[in-house]
């Protein structure tokens, strides 16, 4: 026989269930780095717009630079998917870090703490009007002073409104 709890506990799980899309909707973090998209960013046909993502990388954790010193690391990277209402023209990453780690002979180009990612973009004159948003993903391998993590890609939603 199967106890009213249990029977509580399966009623619960449709309920549970609605409380974690959230976090699969967002699907911008891991446990050592977050990154946040502007809430809402606005732009007009025919115009450039600029949206900066904040990466925040957990206390003693770095990733490689978009430019690392050596080509067996991974690079940081950010790309968006191609849409009729932006074109990505560029990413600009921030200045990185050198810092020195055992496993390497020359300092490590990294990024570290709080950082932000620019990207520019055109919209085109003929950009259907409204609201959307704009799917990009955060190619990245994080590291601390002994290991590191195995290679991670994180999607970032950019919502825009073209008016």
């Amino acid at each position: 026989m199967i106890s009213r709890n249990c029977f509580s506990l399966l009623r619960s799980i449709p309920a549970l269930a609605w409380l974690a899309i959230p976090l699969w909707l967002s699907g911008q973090s891991s446990s050592v780095l977050t990154a946040t998209a502007p809430p809402k960013t606005a732009a007009r046909r025919g115009s450039a717009l600029e949206a900066r993502i904040t990466v925040q990388l957990r206390n003693g954790y770095h990733v490689n630079s978009h430019a690392p010193n050596d080509d067996y690391l991974i690079p940081l990277r950010l790309r968006w998917d191609q849409a009729e209402s932006l074109k990505a023209l560029e990413v600009v990453y921030p200045k990185p870090e050198l810092h020195n780690y055992a496993f390497s002979s020359k300092p490590v180009s990294v990024f570290t703490g709080d950082f932000p990612i620019l990207t520019r973009f055109q919209v085109p004159a003929s950009a259907p009007l409204g609201p959307g948003v704009l799917l990009g993903k955060l190619r990245y391998q994080a590291c601390n002073h002994d290991s590191c993590l195995p290679p991670r890609t994180l999607e970032v939603r950019l919502p825009y409104e073209i008016q």
